[in-house]
């Protein structure tokens, strides 16, 4: 049971994502059962009927042609390979029926991020690496005697694209002063989608830094924007903030340019004033300045005498205003760590 109900939060607008892993990992223990007793049945109808009831899972992994034949001519592999069949599907098994756990992890204080999440991915890959066993085996190229650690947790930089695509979210807990939000740029590829639920204060915009042409991003104190979030189809990261920090959408879908795609929800009333973590006040700042930059229009620069009226210029009172606003009137913070 989720310790912060925002955990429960946004488990709950990730469900659709869930459960298509799920649903792959469930077609390939199917399909892995039906590899395992295929010693022992004739053609459940040729490669055509192969092909039609292999799912995500198995696409990439399994040689449609070879599984079919083998089926056909109930082949058998060597006693060593079919055991590493059997821990396969083992795997696969646990997984399909595993708790919602596996889907989200908490960062202990002064822990890194970028740890963590790396130790979860690769728990997460174990299906793909038992995936990618059952496709050696059907192929006729499963070695037992050289093919060790096959089935260990397999690390993100070793999922393929496909694998990438089929990536379930992660939701992790992390306190505001460990969320070094850079640590996750590695992961954003293919439709990886991380929700960070902040403990305390944070940074005021840590996000900005993860913001790309094809990733979106979103920083909030509530629940919304987490169902289009959920619906994008790339990659995704989200964090559930503490009010004091700044609220913003990056959609890529929103435009090509990166002001059309940033939309400031609400900003710091007050400027960061201390060390957040390893954040100084500088880094913090400059965050901040970048998240403008990104959200302000052509035509706009860094003076308070543009008209509202101007073309690409923020509406009088608008969170992108009100944000350049204090940000002009900060007192000199280059002696300041």
């Amino acid at each position: 049971m989720p310790s912060d109900p925002r955990v429960e939060i946004a488990l709950r607008a990730l469900a659709s994502s869930i459960e298509g892993y799920r649903s792959a990992v469930v077609t390939a223990v199917e399909e892995v059962r039906g590899y395992l007793a295929s010693h022992q049945s004739k053609s459940r109808g040729g490669s055509s009927g192969v092909a039609a009831s292999l799912g995500q899972f198995g696409a990439g992994h399994i040689d449609i042609e070879r599984f079919s034949n083998l089926v056909q001519n109930g082949s058998t592999q060597d006693a060593g390979s079919f055991r590493k069949v059997e821990k396969a599907f083992d795997i696969l098994r646990v997984i399909a029926a595993g708790e919602e756990d596996l889907f989200q992890v908490r960062v202990k204080s002064g822990a890194r991020l970028r740890d963590v999440v790396a130790a979860r991915m690769a728990e997460i890959g174990r299906a793909f690496a038992a995936a990618r066993v059952a496709g050696l085996a059907t192929a006729g190229r499963l070695d037992p005697s050289t093919d060790n650690g096959l089935l260990d947790p397999m690390s993100f930089e070793r999922w393929n694209e496909a694998e990438r695509r089929l990536a379930p979210p992660l939701v992790v807990e992390v306190e505001g002063a460990d969320l070094h939000a850079g640590d996750l740029a590695e992961f954003l590829d293919g439709r990886v989608k991380v929700v960070l639920v902040v403990h305390g204060e944070s940074a005021p915009a840590p996000l900005v830094r993860l913001i790309t042409p094809t990733t979106f991003v979103l920083q909030t104190a509530s629940e919304n924007g987490l169902e289009r979030f959920s619906s994008f189809e790339g990659p995704a990261v989200a964090a559930l903030v503490p009010e004091s920090a700044a609220q913003f959408v990056h959609d890529p879908a929103r435009g090509k340019n990166a002001w059309q795609r940033v939309e400031l929800v609400n900003v710091p009333e007050k400027p960061p004033k201390q060390r957040v973590g390893g954040m100084s006040v500088r880094q913090q700042k400059e965050e901040l300045e970048q998240l403008l930059s990104l959200a302000t229009g052509p035509g706009v620069g860094a003076s308070t005498e543009v008209s509202a009226g101007a073309a690409g210029a923020p509406a009088a009172g608008s969170p992108v205003d009100k944000l350049a606003a204090w940000l002009l009137n900060q007192a000199d913070l280059s002696n300041v760590d």
